[in-house]
């Protein structure tokens, strides 16, 4: 019988455990990358009620997790971008970094993004129906204070980026259709 999908692979670093000490560059992707979060207007983010929604569930992640230190985060109108840092590493026995496939490690990255992204559905589920994320997430992790101190402009101009990637896009657009 022919496979209609691809098999799942790990996206994160299997040598790499998430539940290190250390900064963490993440964003998580709207289903389908639809602009469900709010609107960019002339270079800043208006969140409508499911981007107020993510904006309450970092402020409240804030207070739950004191092992973690929340720096920035920019909800876009598709995607968020958010910079963490765990204070501490969370010690495990012997073997079980790895895991199994599927199995999260408590009090680590991938725990806290599923748990973020079970609590903005759930509280979203009146606004929209199904789920508001796509499968996964993007991870980086930056070693050096310029790397953060970069990412941290990165995600604070991403509006304005936005903005400007949008009117070139327009312009050209314009261009096009006068020929």
């Amino acid at each position: 019988m022919r496979r209609l999908h691809k098999p799942r692979h790990a996206m994160r670093c299997q040598t790499w455990n998430y539940a290190s000490k250390g900064w963490y560059f993440l964003t998580l992707c709207s289903v389908h990358r639809n602009p469900i979060f709010g609107d960019i207007v002339d270079g800043e983010m208006h969140l409508n009620a499911l981007g107020t929604i993510i904006m309450e569930e970092w402020e409240r992640s804030v207070a739950l997790r004191p092992h973690m230190r929340f720096e920035t985060i920019q909800v876009m109108p598709d995607h968020v971008h958010m910079l963490v840092y765990f204070r501490y590493r969370t010690v495990y026995v012997k073997g079980s970094l790895r895991g199994r496939f599927g199995h999260r490690l408590r009090r680590s990255i991938s725990s806290f993004v599923a748990q973020f992204k079970a609590t903005c559905t759930r509280r979203a589920q009146y606004l929209h129906e199904g789920t508001i994320w796509q499968r996964n997430y993007d991870d980086q992790r930056p070693c050096t204070p310029p790397h953060v101190a970069a990412i941290i402009r990165y995600i604070r101009n991403n509006p304005r980026e936005a903005q400007r990637r949008l009117d070139q896009q327009r312009l050209l657009y314009n261009r096009c259709s006068t020929v």
